[in-house]
């Protein structure tokens, strides 16, 4: 290897590394926010405890988020963004109908338990909800949860697993309704409702849901 093809390698590597550390400190930040957010509520928590809690310099934090609203509103769409990929119309027919509807069911029980308690802070403050908003706007809310899992009951459809003859919007919000309402009961009560896992739950709803989806069921 030449000198100047090793200058480059190393000058290679070290943007690498250097996108890494960035991408690293990133997430480190965004975990530790949301654990504070969680314990304390938006209002109770400032950018020097954090900064403090991370383990980083003030200028550090300022520099992947200039304000706090700026942190709070990442927290909230990296959870949407991280489970739209979960559910892929291409999965269809790959593992036993119940399956793959429990997996997704589970994911959206996840995903709204980690949701509602930032929500609560997201309605109580009108100037950073018109922020969410028109983020959404741009790159899509909530219901791309909804029409995610619609395209994948269609592709369910197209290969006779799931009966035609119903809406696959329809039979997103039986499933994904019931999620978020377990994921809203778990908070408000501070514990499993229905005496059920998440799990456990998950399976029972989708029991009587299956058999009316069933290709062969009239």
């Amino acid at each position: 290897m030449s000198i100047c093809s090793l200058c480059l390698y190393m000058n290679e590597r070290s943007f690498i590394l250097k996108e890494e550390n960035v991408m690293d400190t990133r997430q480190h930040i965004l975990d530790t926010t949301e654990r504070m957010l969680q314990e304390r509520g938006l209002a109770r928590v400032t950018t020097r405890d954090i900064t403090r809690a991370a383990g980083l310099a003030a200028g550090t934090l300022y520099v992947h988020f200039p304000h706090k609203e700026d942190l709070f509103l990442a927290i909230i769409q990296r959870h949407l963004l991280a489970f739209v990929p979960t559910v892929q119309p291409e999965q269809a027919g790959t593992q036993p109908l119940r399956a793959s509807l429990e997996a997704i069911g589970q994911a959206a029980v996840r995903y709204y338990g980690e949701l509602i308690p930032l929500a609560a802070s997201l309605f109580a403050d009108p100037s950073l909800l018109l922020r969410h908003q028109a983020w959404m706007a741009e790159h899509g809310g909530p219901e791309q949860i909804y029409q995610r899992v619609a395209a994948y009951i269609v592709a369910e459809q197209r290969i006779g697993r799931i009966r035609q003859d119903y809406e696959a919007s329809d039979v997103a919000a039986a499933l994904l309704g019931p999620c978020f309402q377990y994921a809203f009961m778990q908070h408000f009560l501070g514990r499993a409702p229905f005496h059920q896992s998440e799990q456990e739950f998950v399976t029972s709803v989708l029991a009587p849901l299956l058999t009316g989806l069933s290709a062969g069921a009239e």
